[in-house]
């Protein structure tokens, strides 16, 4: 369902602009999109100004700010509560939320901004790369000076800096996040403990030891325990963090395929070689059958988010987290975020900024914090005493400095992902050649990125 909605963006968008620029008279929300017809350039979307003025609503009247968004899942009571607060906090402006699965929600939301019909403010989809397809048809705003420390303004610098890079193009930035996770090292004290290990891995090389030393196989040779729980597909991405780590990385600063880097090659062939050879981590694992697996107690690691803390607890699992174990490029996890972008149609820039830099205060993220059990938004907030509560949520927060996003900036996201790094690890993770199967993987990332062979 990825897929679909990568590809129904532009599809819907080149249906409705091409019906714009047809000879008929144009309905007036029709006309409003028909500068659209020509697609502008990334450079000129970018320095686009918002289509209509600021409209102060009537001397006692609210602001109605549209909202749509793809919060479906178990923390929807929290977003909801937020919203809420801000309309109770905020008189003159009231936020009307539409909350729809995030299928509907991709298939409706680029012709609703291309007709002018759409919401003030939107999540597009929760694969940052999504976006520029709207960067790209000039549907939403750069949001530069939503960015400071005056009044209605967000802290840069109290912000992750990754994701930031991640939410600009062209010196721009064009979202404000709607939440922020970060993974950390699951680990089982209870088999450390066995093992003779007092604490969990510091770095890469003690943690690349701890899987072997933690895997248990039977006289038959076949495992018992195994040491880490590493799935490769149909999960949040793991194997970034492992490349990150050492040096390597997926893209370069030009955006082009880094896959057959000597570092990264060897990263993902060191992690490879340890569930070929040793057997550390079944092979073709699936996020849900990584989290099957440690919830019995079946494996003693598994890199995860907070979401997963609540299901490991239910299940009696004796755990704790860590940071992911430092390689020789220093500290670094992975960042999860969904980003809210502002339609070039919005009229209420001033009540968007208002609410959105309250949505990212320390007040807001407490309580976003501890209803979701995911880390604040914020960087400034790991000894923040309210999160304490949740005793999980301010080692998330203390890494999300060091976290970064996976592939924020292709759009074809999703391609990228599903045909060509997903495979590539799988058939690795089965024998194949490390270095060629990721020299063949760099082609084909590079064809879709139009970036010259390597």
């Amino acid at each position: 369902m990825k897929l679909f909605r990568f590809l129904a963006i532009p599809l819907v968008l080149s249906m409705i602009l091409a019906g714009c620029a047809a000879p008929a008279p144009a309905a007036p929300a029709a006309a409003e999109a028909q500068p659209q017809a020509s697609a502008p350039t990334e450079a000129a979307a970018a320095n686009q100004a918002p289509a209509a003025t600021e409209a102060a609503a009537p001397s006692g009247q609210k602001v109605i700010l549209t909202f749509w968004n793809g919060f479906t899942g178990g923390d929807r009571p929290t977003y909801e509560a937020l919203v809420k607060e801000f309309n109770d906090t905020h008189p003159d402006i009231e936020v009307q939320m539409d909350i729809q699965p995030w299928d509907t929600l991709g298939q409706k939301l680029p012709a609703a901004l291309a007709t002018g019909q759409g919401p003030d403010i939107a999540t597009p989809d929760y694969n940052v790369g999504t976006m520029w397809q709207y960067v790209k048809s000039g549907l939403i705003i750069p949001l530069d000076d939503l960015y400071g420390t005056g009044e209605n303004q967000i802290d840069k610098g109290a912000m992750a800096p990754k994701v930031l890079e991640g939410f600009s193009k062209d010196g721009h930035i064009y979202a404000a996040p709607a939440n922020l996770a970060t993974l950390l090292l699951y680990y089982n004290k209870d088999m450390l403990s066995e093992a003779g290990i007092a604490n969990p891995p510091a770095t890469m090389d003690e943690f690349r030891d701890a899987v072997v030393k933690l895997t248990k196989k039977d006289a038959s040779g076949n495992v018992t325990q195994y040491g880490i729980a590493l799935a490769d597909h149909q999960t949040i991405s793991m194997w970034p963090i492992l490349v990150w780590a050492d040096g390597g990385d997926l893209m370069n600063a030009e955006g082009c395929s880094m896959l057959a880097d000597p570092k990264t090659v060897a990263a993902i062939k060191s992690w490879a070689d340890l569930i070929v050879k040793d057997g550390v981590s079944p092979v073709g694992q699936t996020g849900q059958g990584a989290d099957n697996l440690f919830a019995a107690s079946k494996a003693a690691f598994e890199m995860n988010g907070p979401w997963a803390a609540a299901g490991f607890k239910t299940a009696g699992v004796n755990f704790d987290v860590a940071p992911i174990p430092t390689g020789t490029a220093g500290p670094v996890t992975l960042a999860s975020t969904v980003p809210i972008v502002v339609s070039k149609s919005s009229q209420h820039k001033d009540a968007v900024f208002t609410f959105l830099s309250w949505w990212n205060s320390k007040a807001s993220q407490e309580k976003l914090a501890l209803g979701s059990g995911f880390p604040p938004t914020r960087t400034d907030m790991a000894d923040d005493s309210v999160l304490a509560e949740n005793p999980f949520v301010p080692k998330f927060a203390a890494v999300t400095k060091d976290a970064r996003l996976y592939l924020p900036s292709p759009e074809k996201f999703t391609q990228i992902d599903t045909d060509v790094i997903t495979p590539a690890i799988g058939a690795i993770t089965r024998g194949d050649d490390a270095e060629k199967t990721l020299q063949n993987a760099q082609t084909s990332m590079n064809s879709l990125l139009g970036c010259p062979a390597q």
